[in-house]
């Protein structure tokens, strides 16, 4: 790998930081497993630096990558039992720096965190890049879906997430 490449792929690692952990922590509530996901993306954006360096959208093939990460992830931990993020795990860096975040309460942050993570992993994936202002065009290009299954997984999924919220909010 050039210098170049491997600059590059540091200076988008830096530049998406706060997205990456974000969108990680919405597959993965251990600390320690979200970390090794965080090893396996940096991993997998290295041993592609030089076609993330051709690459006409770099956000978009970072997210793509860090997608297929999850999915791998995913597909390695169904056969585990999945447990629920407690509260006191929640970075409040994390939460502090949330685009989408509509209020600053961490509670609410909290709940959603929790409400996205039980979304199923397609769902969760359309909400998680929507999360970090990614249009539906985008998300398509990083899944590898059309724009419509998007538009629909989209509506979908924050039909979803609205019940869970609401749900959580009732208890």
């Amino acid at each position: 790998m050039s210098k170049a490449a491997h600059q590059q792929v540091l200076a988008l690692w830096q530049q998406y930081k706060a997205a990456i952990s974000r969108t990680l922590l919405g597959y993965e509530a251990d600390y320690s497993l979200r970390q090794d996901l965080m090893q396996e993306l940096y991993l997998g954006l290295y041993h592609s630096a030089e076609r993330l360096a051709a690459a006409e959208n770099q956000r978009a093939y970072l997210f793509r990558v860090m997608h297929n990460v999850a999915v791998d992830h995913i597909a390695r931990a169904s056969r585990q039992r999945w447990q629920p993020l407690e509260e006191q795990e929640l970075p409040e860096e994390l939460t502090a720096a949330c685009p989408s975040e509509q209020k600053s309460a961490e509670q609410q942050s909290s709940l959603l965190l929790q409400a996205v993570q039980q979304l199923s992993p397609a769902h969760r994936q359309v909400v998680l890049l929507a999360m970090e202002d990614t249009d539906p065009q985008q998300i398509a290009d990083i899944l590898g879906l059309s724009h419509g299954a998007v538009r629909v997984r989209l509506s979908r999924a924050k039909a979803e997430l609205q019940e869970l919220l609401d749900y959580a909010s009732s208890h």
